[in-house]
């Protein structure tokens, strides 16, 4: 027997507690990259290391002659060797599921991939001294990351939950309203992600004060970063009232208030932000809010059009269990 075969035969052939715990541990790092990152920004360290992927031309580490600058963007570099080590151990956890949970080795192996993508993009953030459309594109990867852990966690959870084959995620009743709407808002929460990345290009925390900015004027940016975000709100609305008449699940209601809860908190912070010049507390608490908008967002989708069915661990992916329809007749 060789290594692989050794290893293989080690990893896990059902999904457990084990799964579901690391599940959560690849979401909150995902958001937490989000965070770090958004404190280095905040505290112009975004050109602490100069050079990638060294630090420095001689040095593969920050220096004591860096300072604090150099230390923060080091501290974040090596924050990507934590998430790779979570998104392996993901994959590991399910990858012997492959005849049967396809999808979730799938979305595990888009984790596992976007992570090394995040360390080129940053690196051609540095190259291109932090240019804010490069920096936007770390910050989309991001938040693509986030909202593919997000359903993978929910997969997961739903498994666990039911323990056997056969129980749709989508468990409540549905309608062409409901489902609509949950498009409109996965959609209306990924322009207002990006448009906000456009508002942040143009305002004054570039990550270095050298950095290039949007010449862009930043009351306009502003203005059409809120046009998608009042989208998100009248379509989280309706999904509310429509639920009101249907026979909807527990988990579809919390998704629905959680979105609420989400929206309401990053409206707060977004314009109190934004009335009272920027501060830098309140900006890092709205990157935390555009992570959670997005987790919200992907979860509401998920509840109403997720189309997955929990499987059998001796099925295949083309038997009875997986080829249901998992939308509730209306």
């Amino acid at each position: 027997m060789n290594i692989i075969d050794s290893i293989r035969r080690r990893l896990p052939t059902e999904i457990t507690r084990r799964t579901k715990r690391i599940a959560w541990a690849s979401l909150v790092a995902n958001i937490g990259i989000i965070l770090t990152g958004g404190a280095v920004r905040l505290t112009d360290s975004g050109l602490g290391c100069p050079e990638w992927p060294m630090c420095t031309e001689d040095s593969l580490v920050s220096t004591a002659e860096m300072g604090i600058h150099g230390a923060i963007e080091f501290g974040n570099r090596l924050l990507t060797y934590v998430l790779i080590a979570i998104a392996a151990a993901l994959l590991l956890s399910v990858v012997r599921l492959w005849q049967t949970h396809r999808s979730l080795v799938v979305m595990s192996i888009v984790v596992v991939a976007g992570i090394p993508m995040q360390g080129v993009i940053g690196g051609i953030t540095v190259w291109t001294h932090l240019n804010p459309w490069v920096v936007a594109l770390h910050f989309i990867v991001s938040a693509g990351l986030v909202m593919v852990s997000t359903w993978i966690l929910n997969r997961i959870s739903l498994e666990l939950r039911t323990g056997g084959p056969g129980v749709p995620l989508v468990d409540g009743d549905t309608d062409h309203v409901t489902r609509g709407m949950a498009w409109v808002i996965l959609g209306a929460a990924w322009v207002a992600v990006v448009l906000g990345t456009v508002v942040t290009g143009t305002g004054p925390h570039a990550g270095d004060p050298e950095a290039p900015r949007h010449g862009f004027d930043p009351q306009l940016v502003t203005q059409l970063h809120v046009v998608p975000v009042y989208v998100l709100c009248a379509a989280t609305v309706a999904v509310l009232v429509r639920q009101a008449g249907l026979r909807t699940s527990p988990a579809q209601r919390r998704a629905a208030w959680l979105l609420v809860a989400v929206i309401v908190a990053q409206g707060i912070i977004g314009y109190t932000q934004h009335f009272t010049g920027l501060p830098l507390g309140l900006v890092w608490a709205h990157m935390l809010g555009s992570a959670l908008t997005m987790v919200a967002a992907a979860n509401l989708w998920d509840r109403y059009q997720g189309p997955y069915i929990t499987r059998s661990p001796y099925s295949s992916p083309e038997s009875p269990e997986s080829s249901k329809t998992s939308m509730v007749p209306e």
